[in-house]
């Protein structure tokens, strides 16, 4: 008798081991959305997405850290691996180029364990190019505005442009929509109207680029034609 209890002592005392034993966290994935090898332009924005599991179901505490930029939200939180295997923070890019490292930390505050994950986001940005139409002749109409075409205009990054018209030559006119891509003005009269166009990527205060600049000659003429 005495025998057979020693043996289930024995026997719980393992099993009650066994349950009580607690897993550590797996990092399973970090994802961004801009796939592999990620590369993004000054000051914007990089989803990362988090994917974790943990055997014992335990509420998982997780913290990024990155040696430039910053994290629009928090940046450390909690998941209940229960219900929720996967969490998204979005991280801004700084103003500098270069390549910026990633880290995300995990732990269940249980086995005090913690696991890391760690990846890498090149920061680069090229300049905008500002690009008008070619020079060209018009009809001189009274009353009759012509429009000066800056659309081809372009950003490697994809940022948003600013325009910033100036006439340098011709009788002086009024650019209206200069803030834009196609400003149009009323000539006066007759003659060499030349505007130059420089357009900026100013993303954030401090950051971004501003393109040389490209110039246009348009000749209001009497006579008309389609330039060259």
């Amino acid at each position: 008798m005495l025998q057979y209890l020693y043996l289930l002592t024995i026997l719980c005392t393992a099993g009650c081991t066994l349950l009580d034993r607690s897993e550590p966290p797996q990092i399973v994935d970090v994802t961004t959305d801009l796939g592999e090898n990620p590369s993004v332009g000054r000051g914007r924005e990089v989803n990362l997405k988090l994917f974790t599991e943990d055997a014992d179901n335990d509420e998982l505490d997780f913290q990024w850290t990155a040696s430039g930029g910053v994290f629009t939200g928090s940046s450390k939180d909690t998941l209940i691996d229960l219900f929720q295997d996967s969490v998204t923070v979005v991280w801004r890019a700084p103003g500098e180029v270069g390549v910026y490292g990633l880290a995300v930390e995990v732990s269940d505050g249980v086995t005090g364990e913690i696991v890391t994950e760690m990846l890498q986001i090149a920061v680069t940005q090229g300049p905008p190019v500002a690009e008008l139409e070619p020079d060209r002749i018009v009809a001189f109409q009274p009353g009759q505005t012509v429009v000066i075409d800056g659309s081809a205009s372009s950003d490697p990054d994809l940022d948003q442009l600013s325009y910033f018209w100036r006439q340098i030559l011709g009788p002086a006119v009024s650019l209206q929509g200069s803030n834009g891509p196609t400003p149009e003005f009323l000539p006066p009269a007759t003659g060499d109207y030349v505007f130059e166009l420089a357009v900026a990527d100013n993303i954030a205060p401090g950051v971004g680029d501003t393109s040389e600049v490209d110039v246009v000659v348009i000749r209001v003429s009497d006579r008309g034609g389609r330039g060259g």
